[in-house]
């Protein structure tokens, strides 16, 4: 008992290293804080107030969110001619965007993983071959040929040819989910197919349900990364502007007034507001245990 104690007591005492990581990761978070909240507190500043006090509380607070949301426009060509899109429209089009790459992203991977997984045969080692080569090698210059082909299979310029597209079990997810299947117990399937399972009933009823914490982790992973990106919408769905696609173009306005500093920051906190809110609903799921439970007793 004694020796387990001092075990015990010797895992408990911090080494240096974790103090110094965890004074690192600490002042990191408070820089991110800080930054953050700066944005909010510029964005309720007017243009002649940010000038006089850039780091201190406004003078005078004024509510731009309102204005932001009713004025920021993103222009586009269409076959009718330019049309104006408003922060609704990009609003719209970033979550269906979104929640639609997200769940194609990560169910492929998953069915390809579980395949992979549970059937050991060679091509599944291929399979496995192959997402690990694309991992390593750096593949450049592919932008255009990847354009082209959306471009001639009729998924450019379509929300849901984004959805196709991005429906590949290439990437880190893949071997996450590879990983999960391949530590579920056997005697689970035995089991069930003892009970006259067959191979679809023993995913959708067992394997899937064991890993149902790991599939929703990553897709709102792959949701807040879809959220965040610009360049694909840029190219691929110039007449569906999203909201980060509008970030990246406020830049270049120098109209209604969305060129001062305040408004940029108040349509910066706006379209990190949903971001921040699913992280602080889904935190535990983000952060929390992804271990998968055994056979007991």
């Amino acid at each position: 008992m004694e020796k387990v104690a001092k075990i015990k007591e010797k895992r408990n005492v911090y080494s240096p290293f974790t103090i110094i990581m965890g004074i690192v990761l600490a002042l990191y978070t408070v820089t991110l804080i800080v930054l953050l909240g700066w944005a909010v507190i510029t964005g309720c500043k007017s243009q002649d107030d940010f000038y006089v006090n850039k780091y201190k509380l406004p003078t005078e607070w004024y509510w731009n969110f309102e204005y932001v949301y009713s004025q920021f426009t993103v222009t586009i060509q269409t076959k009718l001619g330019s049309r104006n899109v408003g922060m609704p429209e990009m609003y719209m089009n970033s979550i269906l965007y979104s929640v639609g790459c997200a769940f194609a992203a990560t169910l492929v991977p998953c069915i390809t993983a579980y395949a992979c997984a549970k059937y050991e045969y060679r091509f599944s080692k291929i399979v496995y071959s192959i997402v690990l080569v694309a991992m390593i090698v750096p593949f450049v210059g592919s932008l255009p040929a990847e354009v082209r082909m959306a471009q001639r299979f009729s998924l450019y310029n379509h929300i849901w040819g984004m959805w196709i597209m991005k429906a590949n079990f290439l990437g880190m997810y893949f071997l996450v989910f590879y990983a999960g299947f391949k530590c579920q117990p056997k005697a689970y399937m035995e089991a069930a197919t003892v009970d006259g399972a067959g191979n679809w009933r023993i995913m959708m009823q067992i394997s899937l349900p064991l890993i149902r914490n790991l599939f929703f982790t990553v897709i709102l992973i792959n949701f807040i990364t879809f959220w965040n990106d610009y360049q694909s919408p840029l190219v691929y769905l110039p007449s569906y502007p999203t909201v980060a696609y509008g970030m990246f173009k406020i830049k270049d306005t120098v109209i209604n007034g969305m060129s001062t500093v305040p408004m940029r920051m108040t349509a910066t906190t706006m379209m990190l507001a949903p971001v921040i809110i699913l992280f602080a609903l889904f935190s535990k799921r983000l952060l929390g245990n992804l271990s998968i439970g055994g056979i007991k007793g």
